[in-house]
Parts: structure tokens; sequence; C-alpha cells
């Protein structure tokens, strides 16, 4: 058996790849061609057959094969005797995303599930892929070359998880462990490209260091700088990241940026080479349900921020602010009261990527919560061991133990290593924070590890009149409402929008940020006191409406993270072994 693909982009204007398949052998009188539904590391059905046209499939000698339509995703091909044809046929790449393709006169952004089809039965058989690229643009891409813009993918699950950029884009170079790496940035803003290389080689470096060694031959990184775009996807030995162009200027997202360049980058351990059972080997054509993505994903947050600071990018007391942030959000949405990380991680396909005002209350991300298990799990690690060992122990055991068979873990697996390493036994841990929705002592957890925190207010630095209203920024229509709030009560509700408090217009001094991470505003009454009634004017459907409502006492403002003064020294090790490895 032998499968050929040929990609070709002959008028980039109208966001078409054409993709050529040629095969060669195959037993069936019957073949089954399928377009994947989504893209592994993006858990939601996006459907990508959606975006194929001119489907056709011929013999060698140029004849028409009768091609049925099995499902929406996969296709019939009576080749009867014809036991080696072609099949053509034409891809819409219009969405800039790392989840899904583009094209434009630009350059040609490619993820491969959304490009190429596969043939059922014979995913695991080697592929080669041929890019005619237009023009004069040029091809970056880890998959492996073999010649001039000639490639070969093991399995098609290598082919489709390998990203494309093709076109103008820079590259740059550097080299760790002897492994070379690209740096492939397309567009332009405000960004220092040698910055941008100088950082992306310490993250490197330091996970090196943690790792001890770098799983892959060569690696890729893919960093698109566009408008108000954001986002990433893990793939193997490469990564896509979307940024805003004109953040660099900012340090806070700057920040942000190399946290998210972190994260894609540990998934190449985390995800990748160590999975949880159910995700692999993939089935493309509905959802892959798995209760552990809040290890997949959320500890991957956790060594994302946190190995910035441990790369020396961040100080220590933007890395405290982090948590800060993070456990300040937590605390204040009430979904973390009724949805566990194992069932956040099962919801992920209905409920993350298909957001409505009703998640605030009901729903906590794997990936909030799985980064807080992250900081809980090594703070007991560190403590229990006396600073001898720490999270970090339990993802080189990982790597050693699921890396070698290609095999997946199951939570009861992920429970043994951490005994394994700790000697702590950790079901109980998994009974309360893992698999139901025990509240978090986070004074007690940050204790562990020399930590303290503290709650603050606004301008009198005590409790001030609350409503309980969301907004996201820039708008006066209500997002949602804080469940058994002052504003629920009085009737307030998503997309009303509020045009006047107490006789006062709506501006955005009633709002303020939750968080510099969050992109959502809560209700800020700064000069009100708790127990003031106050009348609020809003629109809903078109028609002007009022309430009265009686100002709650508000939560705190936000949280601050330090470090405990003077500990005795084994809290000081225990503290070091957390932050610094």
């Amino acid at each position: 058996m032998r499968i050929t693909y040929i990609l070709e982009m002959r008028d980039p204007n109208n966001s078409f790849f054409q993709v050529t398949i040629n095969v060669e052998g195959v037993s069936e009188d019957i073949t089954m061609v399928t377009m994947p539904a989504w893209t592994p590391g993006s858990y939601a059905i996006r459907d990508f057959s959606r975006n194929v046209r001119l489907l056709k499939a011929r013999t060698p000698e140029n004849e028409n094969i009768e091609i049925q339509r099995k499902d929406k995703s996969t296709w019939k091909l009576l080749n009867g005797k014809n036991k080696s044809f072609t099949i053509s046929y034409e891809v819409y790449a219009g969405e800039f995303s790392v989840r899904e393709s583009h094209m434009d006169s630009t350059h040609a952004y490619l993820n491969g599930t959304s490009v190429f089809m596969y043939i059922e039965g014979y995913k695991d058989q080697s592929a080669e892929l041929i890019i005619k690229p237009y023009g004069e643009w040029k091809i970056s891409t880890g998959l492996e070359k073999i010649g001039d813009n000639r490639y070969r993918a093991t399995n098609y699950d290598i082919l489709g998880d390998s990203p494309i950029e093709i076109g103008t884009h820079r590259s740059y170079f550097f080299t760790v462990d002897g492994k070379e790496h690209e740096v492939a940035i397309y567009g332009n803003g405000n960004q220092d490209d040698e910055r941008i290389v100088s950082d992306t080689k310490k993250i490197v470096e330091t996970y090196r260091t943690m790792m001890g060694s770098l799983p892959y031959k060569r690696y890729l990184f893919i960093i698109h700088l566009t408008e108000d775009q954001g986002g990433g996807l893990e793939h193997l030995n490469s990564n896509t990241i979307d940024a805003d162009r004109f953040l660099f200027s900012d340090r806070q997202k700057y920040i942000r940026f190399l946290e998210t360049i972190s994260h894609e980058f540990f998934h190449l351990w985390n995800i990748k080479r160590i999975r949880p059972v159910e995700l692999g080997p993939f089935n493309y054509k509905e959802e892959n349900y798995t209760t552990m993505l809040w290890v997949g994903e959320g500890l991957t947050n956790f060594y994302g921020n946190l190995t910035v600071l441990r790369a020396g990018l961040i100080t220590r007391e933007e890395y405290l602010n982090h948590l800060a942030s993070i456990i300040y959000i937590y605390e204040m949405s009430p979904g973390t009261r009724y949805e566990s990380a194992s069932d956040s991680s099962f919801d992920a396909w209905t409920k993350l990527y298909r957001p409505s005002p009703n998640n605030f209350n009901s729903y906590v991300s794997y990936y909030l919560k799985g980064e807080i298990l992250g900081l809980m799990i090594s703070g007991r690690i560190c403590e229990y061991t006396r600073g001898q060992k720490s999270l970090d122990d339990l993802y080189r055991q990982l790597m050693e133990k699921y890396n070698k068979d290609g095999k997946g873990y199951t939570e009861k697996d992920f429970i043994a290593s951490l005994m394994e390493i700790s000697s702590l036994d950790f079901a109980p841990f998994f009974s309360k924070y893992v698999n139901d929705t025990e509240p978090i002592d986070f004074q007690k957890e940050l204790r562990r590890i020399g930590l303290e925190l503290q709650a603050k207010y606004g301008n009198q630095n005590e409790p001030h009149g609350y409503l309980g209203i969301l907004s996201l920024p820039g708008k006066n229509s209500v997002y949602t409402v804080v469940e058994n709030s002052p504003a629920q009560k009085a009737g307030i509700g998503p997309n009303d929008e509020i045009v006047a408090i107490d006789g006062f217009k709506f501006n955005p001094n009633f709002m303020r940020k939750v968080s510099e991470e969050a992109h959502i505003m809560v209700d800020n009454f700064q000069d009100m006191k708790p127990g003031k009634k106050v009348k609020i004017h809003f629109f809903r459907m078109g028609i002007l409406m009022s309430v009265e409502a009686i100002l709650g006492e508000s939560p705190a403002d936000s949280y601050t993270v330090r470090e405990i003064e003077n500990p005795d020294e084994n809290v000081k090790v225990i503290r070091e072994k957390f932050l610094m490895g």
C-alpha cells in the first residue's frame, strides 16, 4: 500500500487548497475516505467536511469512480477491481485560527486534520506529502523532509499533527542539545523578533533541565502576529500561536504571550507523549471523552506559568501575582461549587468551546481548576518529602513509564505514580478535589509552600456595595448575573442593557476587570455602601424597564500572594523546591 498526498495552492486569493491523494494497492472493492470532524488539542466538533468541494476519484486510465455519501464526514468510493486510483478535492481555508486553516494573498497555513482526508483502515500506513507552494513561498513544517518540498509521515496521526506555514514568513533558528529549533514568524507589529527567539530559547532550555532531555529531532514554533487574536495549539514536535501584533510593549500582555509559548511547548510531554488513555489512537469522527483534561491542560497551565519564572523571564512577585489572580477568579466563580475537575474535563465538548451565560454559575474550566490542582499536588509533594521532590519528579517518571510503549494512563495509574514518587496516598485528595467540589482552603494550601494570601478591597479597603453583574469589556449589556446576587434577586438577567444606576448614566466607572488575566468585567460600586437601595434602568428586548435592588457586600476586589517572611529553614527549602525546581 502506498499513499501520496499532493498539496497545491493555485490561487491563494480564493482561499482553496487543492489536494490530490494517489492511492496504490488497496484491498477493498469499496474504499471509505473520511475528513476529520475535529482536531486534537481543541475539543470541539468542527465538521471540517463542510469546507470540501469537487471531490472526485479516477482510475489510472482517468475513468470516473462512483462516489456515494455515507455520512457528514465519510464518502464511499466504489472502486471495484481498481486497487489503485486518485482522489482529488478542494478545501476552503478561510478561518484564521490555530484550529483550522487559512490562506490568502499573504500566506497559507494549514492544520492537517482540516485539510487532509484519510482512508479508513489505513491510518497506520505511512504517507508522502508533496507540497507545491505558490510562487516563491517557502515552507516550514515539523514533518520529516525527504527532498525538495517532499515530506514523509509515518502515519496519518503524524500527518494530521504537523501544521504547515507556507509564505514569506521570517524563520529564525537556535540549537539546544544539538537539536534545531525554528521560530517561524508571520506578520508584523511592535514585536522584537530577536527578543522572541531569545526568550523562547530560554524556555526550551529550562524545560530541558527539568525533564532531562528533548524527545524530538527538530522542533518548530509557528507564530502568527495578527489583529486581536489569541490562542495556541500543541503538536508532537511543533506548535502554533496566534498573538495580537501590538502586545509587545505591554509587560503584562507580553508575559501572557511567553506563558502561551511555555504552555504549548510543555504539551510535547504532557498530552502528546504522556496522555490519558482515551486520547489515542484518535477517533476523528466524533468526540473522544476523557475525565483527565484537567491534567492534560490544567497541569500544562501550571507549568506554562511556573516555567516562565524558572527561565528568569518574570520576577517572583509577578508569578505570585498570577497565583493570586487565578485564586481570585476561582473563588468568585459559583460554578466551582457545581462542577468537579473530572466532570469539567468530560464536558469540554459541550461547555468549554460553547460558552453561555450559565457557564459562570455552573461550570469551571479544567484549565483553571487543573492549574490550581497542580499547585495543591506539587505543594503536598514538596511538603511531604521535605523539599526533596515536587510535581517535576512525577512528570519525569510518567515520561519514563508511558512514552516507551505509547500507552495512555488512567486516573488509577496517575494516583499510583503519585504514590510512587511521594509515598503519599493521593486517593482521598482525588475524591475531594478532583472528583468532587470540596471547598479549597487556599490560605492553608499556600502555607504548605511558604506563601500567604491576603484579600484586598477598593478605596476604603473594606467591603463596598455589590450588585453581581458581569459584562464583557466595552459593553453595557449584561453578560451574566452571579447566582443569588442582588441583581438576580431584583430580576436583572443576561442581555439586559443597563442605562442608569440611581439616576446616573451607566458608564465604565461602574465596572472593573475581574483580573488582568480575565476578559470579563464585574460591577464596581466602591462609593456605595452595602445595604443601599438603588434604582436600575435598563432595556430588555428594546423595552425600557426599571427595578430596585439592595446592594450586597462585595467580595474582595483582588487577592495578593506573598512569601511568608522569615519562615523556618524547612519551609524555605520547600518553597524553593516548589518555585524553582
